[in-house]
């Protein structure tokens, strides 16, 4: 019998929606999560019923995705076609916004082993105050070149790399963004800006789920307006994702049982 096999990725986002249905039953009524609560109960589960203030047609951040693929087994080789269409089509995500990933060089990251002299870190202040100037009269590139210059005077400073990526976020070009902000959390573990931006960098690469992650961290660092508009719309995307892989689970969990059936 064949054990399912699971990514890593998939098996943590399994193992998060897991734990959000057992603190709150109620999630399992939701009938875009229909997969998940039929799995339970075709193995002799039960699932709690809802409360009463609990309205059936209660709206969720699933309200406006379409309707998940629902899947019956005629015969083994009928299932394993399905579960293969399954698992290599897209889900309906909602995909507003996600651009193509930008392919330019790396930009400069300064030298991490050079430890600027007073004189070097004023002229680094005096090169983002430019950068500064040049993000407000909407300059982007100038600003780049002015925030690069400071990183190179002065490549320990993490806000520095953060200001950087949210231009690079600005000129859509994520994956700059991105990099730049690695850089800000490998010198600044508790940068919010550098999470704040790299998550919002991850949404517009279509990757929800590292997105949710930066973004809610963002916010618990350091609670931001902005950032939390961004979660809010991710969050969606990530639900269906983990809805998606359960479904993934339940069919093949359900292969697996009818072979053995077989066997015996």
């Amino acid at each position: 019998m064949e054990v399912p096999v699971f990514s890593d990725k998939v098996t943590q986002q399994l193992k998060l929606f897991t734990q959000q249905c057992m603190s709150d039953a109620s999630l399992l009524h939701d009938p875009k999560l229909s997969c998940i609560k039929d799995l339970i109960e075709h193995y002799g589960g039960k699932v709690p019923e809802a409360k009463a203030n609990d309205s059936s047609d209660t709206k969720t951040e699933f309200e406006n995705k379409p309707e998940q693929p629902q899947f019956e087994s005629t015969s083994e080789s009928e299932e394993s076609k399905e579960s293969e269409k399954s698992e290599e089509s897209d889900l309906e995500l909602d995909m507003t916004g996600v651009i193509e990933p930008d392919e330019d060089a790396p930009q400069k990251m300064g030298n991490l082993t050079l430890q600027p002299n007073e004189e070097e870190i004023a002229e680094s202040q005096a090169k983002r105050s430019e950068a500064v100037s040049a993000f407000v009269e909407k300059d982007y590139e100038t600003a780049i070149q002015f925030y690069t210059e400071a990183i190179v005077l002065n490549p320990q400073a993490a806000l520095l790399y953060a200001k950087r990526g949210q231009v690079f976020l600005i000129l859509d070009k994520p994956n700059a963004c991105i990099r730049d902000c690695n850089r800000a959390i490998e010198l600044n573990p508790d940068s919010a800006a550098a999470y704040k931006f790299r998550g919002r960098a991850y949404h517009l690469l279509g990757m929800f789920e590292e997105a949710a992650n930066d973004l809610r961290l963002a916010c618990k660092l350091d609670f931001d307006e902005q950032a939390d508009e961004w979660l809010r719309e991710t969050t969606p995307n990530v639900s269906i994702a983990l809805c998606s892989a359960w479904e993934i689970l339940h069919i093949r969990l359900q292969l697996n049982f009818h072979s053995l059936i077989n066997f015996l």
